[in-house]
């Protein structure tokens, strides 16, 4: 019988990495992905089970490409597709560039909406599962990043609505709310003018951000209690993981809006900014 195929996008570094390697472990053919596949050879050559192909979900021809590529490979469908890469970008919401606003909103959310599409044929003849890597910002106001959280929430409500489409074809579909997990996610800092109102803060943020992401699940143990979750005969529509992601969970499902906006207004020290 031919193993189950996953397929993984963003898997260069982080928790797409870490999926891919537990994946493979438990005797899966993967299909890692990325937009450089240079980044990808080590896995190769740790994993006979896993094979690495070019994805830039923000370019339809390349997904055309993947699919094509993947067609071959998965002639039996697909279990799993791993909606995974992601974008960042870290400004306050009243300094956004609109170019990069685009970006994120293209790589988290229409790049996702454009793989669940293509593959949907493939993920309804193995009776598979979508997964989309989600993360406690759609709930979660993280101030300095207010891109990033929209398109969480986006993708959320999304995953929703293509859950109960995909239902009456066998195909589960699974968001995973992601807490702090150990990645690079933040390489690129946080962006803000010369003449910020928020500079007086900044430095604060970054400390919070830096240590959230330090202080975070490892990424190889997040993935391992993922793939527990996803791999049972009925996966879960969505479940919270990673560092402090029942915390948050707690704080914006079951205390009032009002409290919640003072919790985060003091943890932000925002109150630093009156003027």
């Amino acid at each position: 019988m031919a193993p189950k195929i996953a397929l993984i996008t963003g898997c260069s570094t982080g928790i797409g990495h870490a999926l891919a390697v537990e994946f493979a472990s438990r005797g899966y053919q993967v299909i890692a992905t990325a937009r450089n596949t240079a980044s990808l050879k080590q896995l190769e050559l740790d994993h006979s089970n896993i094979k690495a192909l070019a994805l830039d979900v923000c370019d339809g021809d390349s997904i055309d490409r993947l699919y094509d590529e993947v067609s071959v490979l998965a002639n039996g469908g697909l279990a799993y597709l791993v909606n995974n890469a992601g974008a960042h970008y870290a400004a306050p919401a009243i300094e956004l560039e609109a170019d990069r606003i685009r970006n994120v909103f293209e790589t988290n959310v229409v790049g996702v909406m454009r793989m669940c599409a293509k593959f949907s044929k493939l993920l309804i003849a193995g009776r598979g599962t979508i997964v989309q890597i989600g993360s406690v910002t759609r709930a979660v106001p993280v101030v300095w990043q207010s891109p990033y959280n929209a398109t969480k929430a986006a993708l959320s409500q999304y995953t929703k609505t293509l859950r109960l489409e995909l239902q009456p074809f066998g195909v589960h579909v699974c968001e995973v709310v992601t807490g702090y997990v150990q990645s690079n996610i933040l390489r690129d800092g946080l962006q803000s003018a010369p003449d910020s109102l928020y500079t007086p803060i900044k430095d604060h943020i970054e400390t919070m951000k830096n240590k959230g992401n330090s202080n975070g699940m490892p990424a190889a143990v997040y993935a391992r209690r993922v793939v527990d979750k996803l791999v049972r005969k009925n996966p879960p529509p969505e479940f919270w993981e990673g560092a402090q992601s029942w915390y948050l969970y707690y704080i914006t499902t079951w205390i009032p809006t009002w409290i919640s906006h003072k919790i985060f207004y003091a943890v932000f020290k925002l109150a630093k900014l009156r003027r």
